[in-house]
């Protein structure tokens, strides 16, 4: 599992029964993705369906690139 601690609250990506990971924010489940990095991916690029993510795009100048700046737990 890794997480990531944003200004709007934490994101999780977990692994789910069925072998993908899932992208998790306020206990939801935003998506899911073939890889960890894939979720990580449409965070960094604020495209994965959550408003109050999506509308930050271009505003959040330390957010991860990567899945490795993710705090993996």
């Amino acid at each position: 599992m890794w997480k990531y601690n944003s200004p709007i609250g934490t994101f999780y990506i977990k692994t789910l029964p069925n072998g993908r990971y899932g992208l998790i924010y306020k206990n939801e489940i935003y998506e899911t993705s073939h890889t960890p990095q894939a979720a990580a991916d449409n965070v960094y690029l604020h495209c994965k369906g959550c408003y109050d993510w999506d509308q930050l795009d271009g505003q959040i100048l330390d957010a991860p690139t990567n899945l490795c700046e993710w705090e993996h737990c």
